[in-house]
């Protein structure tokens, strides 16, 4: 049995399994004497449905002490072009590189947060050879790896190619981060940025120009998706460097 439900309108409990990622749609059933019967929920294959099921039982415990047996809980998947992760967008939190010139390498650490939530981060790090040519590819590959950190991600990211282009006389980061879609097909999503000042950090804000669009549900019009993506605007996000 499921609890009485009489004080909790079946539109509250709908409202609050929707708020659980990967959720799309649901549908709450009470029986004649007010208990749940059933609920019905559609989500994306990001997560597995038995996880989903454990949410759907904790939020309603932790919200309405509501016991929901999960035999009552059923789960339908539907498989989306994009990776669909309802977390707001990433920003900035530190990055500095490490030069150990003995061995001729270099160190990268990036760290991200979700919006303007600092109590969460993701960090990757990097380690690839002491070329200054090679600088912006340590540094997005690290992004990379904090990307690939965040939890219930079905699929890595992967840094296919960057390039310095020089356009209107401003020297431009472009990369091309590859993965595959759930239907196992590989999109590749563009992403440039403006260098500022000497450049540092310009690959992880590119990184995250051509990310944060999918992870954060939202397209850029269409004359910059004609042009690549490309967003030469100004970018405030952007933390200061440590380097040695």
């Amino acid at each position: 049995m499921a609890g009485d439900i009489e004080q909790v309108p079946v539109s509250d409990i709908e409202n609050l399994i929707l708020k659980i990622p990967m959720v799309l749609k649901c549908h709450v059933t009470i029986n004649d004497w007010g208990g749940v019967e059933e609920i019905h929920a559609l989500s994306t294959v990001e997560r597995a449905p038995k996880q989903i099921v454990r949410d759907i039982e904790s939020a309603l415990l932790s919200q309405w002490n509501l016991r929901v047996d999960h035999k009552r809980i059923s789960i339908a998947q539907i498989v989306a072009d994009e990776p669909t992760l309802t977390m707001g967008r990433l920003v900035i939190g530190e990055y500095f590189m490490d030069w150990d010139t003995a061995n001729q390498m270099g160190h990268a650490t990036v760290t991200l947060h979700p919006g303007n939530d600092r109590m969460r981060e993701y960090q990757g790090e990097w380690q690839g050879r002491y070329i200054p040519s090679q600088y912006h590819h340590v540094m997005a590959h690290a992004t990379i790896e904090a990307i690939n950190r965040i939890p219930d991600l079905r699929d890595r990211f992967i840094l296919a190619e960057l390039r310095t282009l020089a356009l209107a006389n401003r020297s431009v980061v472009v990369v091309g981060i590859s993965y595959l879609n759930q239907r196992r097909r590989e999109e590749v999503l563009i992403g440039a940025v403006q260098e500022r000042g000497d450049g540092q950090g310009a690959a992880i804000r590119a990184v995250l120009d051509a990310i944060n669009r999918r992870i954060s549900g939202t397209d850029k019009p269409t004359l910059e998706a004609l042009l690549g993506g490309w967003d030469l605007r100004p970018d405030t996000s952007s933390a200061e460097v440590e380097s040695e």
